[in-house]
């Protein structure tokens, strides 16, 4: 028995490639390249709605940020300038401070200065008038009547009488006297310290006010010039003062140009 003849194929090799050609083409259906109707479609449409709404919700919250800033402009310009005030008065009291401190640096300084003279440094340039002094005393005052004169000897006797009855500092009229201080008539007025003074003469005295006024007494210028208050038309008083402050005298009266001071134990004989 003899077998029916097979049919021709087409080669393996072409079949092949006809069928992976078609699955290249055909991978996905062509409903996949459309969007599909249903729940898709939905599902879509919502994403699109919520990422308006969200971009909605952006730009609303960036108007009302803007518009809180613009209202709050005013009260952050108030808040700075009062800021700068604030600045601006610290600085002026920083700098009253440094002014402050300035000054009591000197005065240290100035009394470290003091520190380092020794006491018989100090208690020249006291009773040279070298230096500003203070300290218990009295006052004298002669007011002489319009017309009547004082000379200049007898001021100067009496402030020969202060120092011999323990002065320690006096000043006439505000003119401290010094080492080289001169009191006389010059040009119808009397001058001390090349200043012309009037009446009325007020001496100042710093010293020991028992001994000073026992000297006055003892040596008659105290009657002295309470002869003159009764003769002449003027007043003489004599008042105890508490604590009183009396300047330097003038740096040209006691400020020494020529003569040079010896070291201890020499120039003596």
């Amino acid at each position: 028995m003899t077998s029916a003849p097979r049919p021709e194929s087409a080669p393996y090799s072409r079949e092949a490639t006809s069928l992976l050609d078609l699955i290249a083409e055909r991978a996905l259906d062509d409903d996949y390249y459309l969007v599909r109707p249903g729940r898709y479609s939905r599902s879509r449409s919502v994403n699109t709605l919520a990422t308006a709404l969200m971009l909605g919700l952006f730009t609303l919250m960036i108007t009302i940020t803007a518009v809180q800033y613009y209202q709050d402009l005013p009260s952050r310009s108030a808040t700075r300038t009062a800021l700068l005030d604030d600045i601006e008065q610290s600085e002026v009291l920083r700098a009253d401070l440094q002014a402050q401190v300035d000054a009591l640096e000197a005065d240290v300084a100035a009394l470290q200065g003091d520190l380092v003279k020794t006491p018989e440094e100090l208690a020249v340039e006291l009773t040279t008038g070298v230096a500003a002094v203070r300290g218990d005393g009295l006052t004298i005052t002669i007011a002489p009547a319009e017309g009547v004169a004082i000379g200049d000897g007898e001021l100067k006797a009496l402030v020969n009488e202060l120092w011999i009855g323990g002065a320690e500092a006096i000043a006439v009229n505000g003119q401290r006297w010094g080492a080289l201080t001169s009191l006389r008539t010059a040009g119808g007025a009397i001058t001390i310290n090349f200043t012309s003074i009037g009446a009325p003469y007020v001496i100042e005295v710093i010293g020991d006010r028992e001994a000073i006024v026992d000297r006055l007494e003892s040596s008659g210028e105290d009657d002295y010039w309470k002869r003159r208050q009764t003769q002449d038309e003027l007043t003489y008083s004599l008042a105890d003062t508490g604590d009183q402050a009396l300047p330097p005298a003038p740096a040209h009266r006691t400020t020494v140009t020529h003569a040079t001071a010896l070291p201890p134990n020499e120039g003596t004989p």
